[in-house]
């Protein structure tokens, strides 16, 4: 084990210069080479989020994400024991997670992110919700993950589907008692309709109650989801 923690940082940084090279296979190899281990998956997760930070290539991303999310759940049926065995789809779902949302325009970092990538991440995003299921993670990462799939599902042009994801979410962070990030979810629901001719007014107006009722939260999270519900709007109004 402290062999390969020793070389671990050599590894990473080998791995990212042949990613920059655009070797992805080769790059998710040197990080395998470690076997199925803690260190290995981690390492992945770092070459996918550098990818993104880094390269600012989505593409690049989304592939190493799927190998990331592959090779935890290799890990996983590796696993000595069931708790193990959990821990590594959990870390697979959070990198699926996150690099769906990155996938999602409506942040506004500077990154292209073209039609394909959003339709990737919105598969890495159902990979998510499909593993929050099968790990009984509960109504906050329930919510989490259905949000997840409306925004990317609603940067598709989907927009009543993504409108009915929202709802749902809203109804598990209710359950979870989470009132901000109810609340978060009913705004995205909103911001749909606003965008749909039939519900254009309905969507406004909703829109606008529910920034009122974020910013009278006074809490440092509310304000976030107000202020990206914003971004969100503007983002999404000049596409």
């Amino acid at each position: 084990m402290k062999l390969e923690e020793s070389n671990a940082v050599p590894l990473e940084s080998r791995a990212f210069d042949l990613l920059a090279a655009g070797n992805v296979s080769a790059a998710v190899a040197t990080i395998t080479a470690l076997g199925y281990t803690q260190t290995a998956l981690e390492a992945l997760d770092q070459l996918c989020k550098r990818a993104y930070h880094d390269l600012k290539s989505i593409p690049i991303m989304t592939a190493i994400a799927w190998e990331a999310v592959g090779f935890g759940l290799k890990c996983a049926a590796a696993s000595p024991d069931s708790e193990s065995a959990n821990r590594y789809k959990e870390r697979a779902r959070a990198i699926a997670y996150n690099a769906g949302a990155n996938c999602w325009p409506g942040w506004g970092d500077p990154v292209e992110i073209k039609s394909a990538d959003i339709a990737e991440g919105l598969k890495l995003a159902e990979r998510s919700y499909e593993l929050v299921e099968e790990l009984g993670l509960g109504d906050k990462a329930i919510g989490s993950a259905v949000w997840l799939i409306g925004a990317l599902q609603m940067a598709c042009g989907r927009l009543s589907t993504a409108s009915a994801q929202f709802l749902h979410a809203e109804e598990a962070f209710r359950a979870a008692q989470l009132t901000a990030q109810a609340a978060m979810a009913r705004g995205y629901a909103a911001l749909a309709d606003k965008a749909l001719p039939e519900s254009h007014f309905r969507g406004t107006e909703s829109l606008a109650a529910i920034l009122r009722s974020l910013r009278a939260m006074e809490s440092r999270e509310a304000k976030f989801f107000a202020d990206q519900l914003v971004t969100a709007e503007r983002i999404f109004s000049s596409r």
